[in-house]
């Protein structure tokens, strides 16, 4: 994947800079040709503007418009490179051709001697005309990186949105089954007989977490103080289900967390494989869920007891679907803002997510795609 994407970057760039060379060097080139014995130092002079906007546009295309101007508080250091830029290219043109004779001159104006005045005006042309030039490469350069992100956006959009309808489609699938509602119906049956009202908690808790699944995982993004509490409902009803000697311990912050915005269902796979693939043989069986937030990221670790002897409970093809599915979600949602990996330690699976707490802000999510 690695490599593809290298690839698609070099193509692009070689794309561009090729684009440049047409769009800069060939009619410099077809101006000279059309000339019949053009000075030398013309051709020079011609050829060094034309490098010096195909420089800019590049460097503009390929570096400055995505990391500067693209990202937060970068803009005023994109005008004050280019500005830099444009000073330097309009100055060390004139004062490299003075060092070597004085700037170039048309062939029909080399017949007669030029006033100071004439000279200050040709000089002031040529750093008011390339510099304009300059600043139409770079005005070129930003809206062809425009015009890329948003067709890039799109297609993104695009495919979060058949990806979401897939994922929420698995939801459903896996978790509004029978077995998945019968069980806990029969959990929610046996414990009226022995506790009332821990059976009338574990039905509002299914009441809320079925009408969390069916509407309110409709939208792109749902408040994570929604999100957690819903964790917490379908942790104590999944729980109801093991055996007492198993261990069961789900953390979450607490706080007015409705600032922040998160995709719906993004924790559920990783706290479902937990349940449905946890050794309950082991030694000491457990079931552990830390979600975590501060000023950085948005964390959660979820970890269950395996067999130390490769077969686990998380065996091969069963959960590798789901944690997948999980991460291309995420390529989609938060590109380049998370951090995702799993791993198996002396009988426990380790499953992290970690998600930057910026792309959590309500102005970064939309309720629809």
């Amino acid at each position: 994947m690695n490599n593809a994407t290298n690839g698609k970057s070099f193509t692009g760039a070689a794309s561009v800079i090729l684009a440049a060379f047409l769009l800069f060097y060939l009619p410099s080139m077809l101006t000279l040709l059309s000339h019949d014995k053009e000075p030398l130092d013309m051709t020079i002079l011609s050829l060094l503007l034309a490098t010096s906007y195909t420089a800019i546009f590049c460097l503009n295309y390929l570096l400055l418009v995505p990391e500067l101007l693209f990202r937060k508080n970068g803009k005023i250091w994109f005008f004050i490179t280019n500005l830099i830029l444009i000073v330097l290219a309009c100055s060390i043109l004139p004062i490299w051709f003075e060092s070597h004779g004085g700037l170039p001159r048309p062939k029909h104006l080399r017949a007669e001697p030029l006033s100071a005045a004439q000279w200050v005006m040709l000089y002031l042309r040529f750093m008011i005309r390339d510099g304009v030039m300059m600043v139409l490469s770079i005005a070129l350069a930003y809206a062809m990186r425009l015009s890329k992100a948003r067709e890039e956006m799109q297609r993104r959009e695009l495919e979060l949105e058949a990806e979401r309808r897939n994922i929420e489609l698995l939801s459903l699938k896996a978790q509004l089954n029978p077995h998945f509602l019968f069980n806990s119906l029969n959990n929610i049956y046996a414990l009226i007989a022995i506790d009332s009202d821990k059976a009338q908690k574990a039905l509002h808790d299914l009441s809320s977490l079925l009408r969390f699944m069916i509407y309110d995982s409709e939208e792109a993004s749902v408040p994570l103080e929604k999100e957690l509490m819903f964790i917490n409902e379908y942790v104590r009803l999944m729980g109801l289900r093991l055996n007492p000697s198993v261990r069961l311990r789900c953390s979450t912050p607490e706080g007015n967390l409705s600032r922040l915005h998160i995709a719906p269902l993004l924790f559920l796979t990783l706290i479902e494989n937990a349940f449905k693939h946890f050794d309950s043989s082991a030694p000491h069986p457990f079931i552990d869920i830390d979600i975590n937030l501060d000023d950085e990221c948005l964390s959660c670790l979820v970890a269950n007891s395996c067999r130390e002897d490769g077969k686990s409970g998380l065996e091969k093809g069963k959960s590798g679907v789901g944690l997948r599915n999980v991460e291309r979600q995420l390529n989609l949602i938060y590109p380049e803002s998370y951090s995702f990996r799993s791993e198996e330690i002396a009988g426990e699976y380790h499953v992290f997510l970690s998600i930057k707490r910026e792309v959590l802000t309500p102005h970064t999510q939309s309720s629809k795609p």
